[in-house]
């Protein structure tokens, strides 16, 4: 994630890119892409991947970094089998369009202690006093 967000922002900049951005093969790809660019979301996608990679990699909020780059990953999964059509790379791990999914799903289960909390049915509503546990999280 940190390389392709790089990579984008690099040739963004006027510097010479780690690799070319793809924007599809075939049409539907190209499409969407396009349009991403135009409204403005790739901007935010690629900079959300370089800030989502650094937490991973520097090992701070990791959970939150998962979270961030769950969306990214399953929209790359999206494009690249469904979108292209490459249905033989649905189940490589060498294909980035389904690795970086499957690495994330990998990922958000070794931290599932951390997102079951989110999951409780009948959940309460917090208060303002719950701002007074933050200090916990840097502990």
């Amino acid at each position: 994630m940190i390389v392709s967000g790089s990579s984008y922002w690099l040739h963004e900049l006027g510097y010479q890119p780690i690799f070319p951005q793809p924007f599809g093969t075939l049409p539907d790809s190209n499409k969407m892409l396009i349009t991403f660019v135009e409204i403005g979301l790739f901007d935010i996608v690629k900079t959300l991947e370089i800030i989502g990679g650094l937490m991973l990699v520097c090992k701070i909020f990791v959970p939150l970094g998962v979270v961030i780059l769950f969306p990214i990953s399953a929209m790359v999964f999206y494009n690249a089998v469904f979108l292209n059509q490459r249905y033989d790379g649905i189940l490589s791990v060498t294909y980035m369009g389904t690795a970086c999914l499957y690495m994330n799903v990998v990922l958000l289960l070794a931290y599932i202690r951390y997102y079951l909390p989110m999951l409780k049915f009948d959940a309460e509503m917090g208060s303002l006093s719950d701002f007074k546990r933050i200090p916990e999280i840097f502990k």
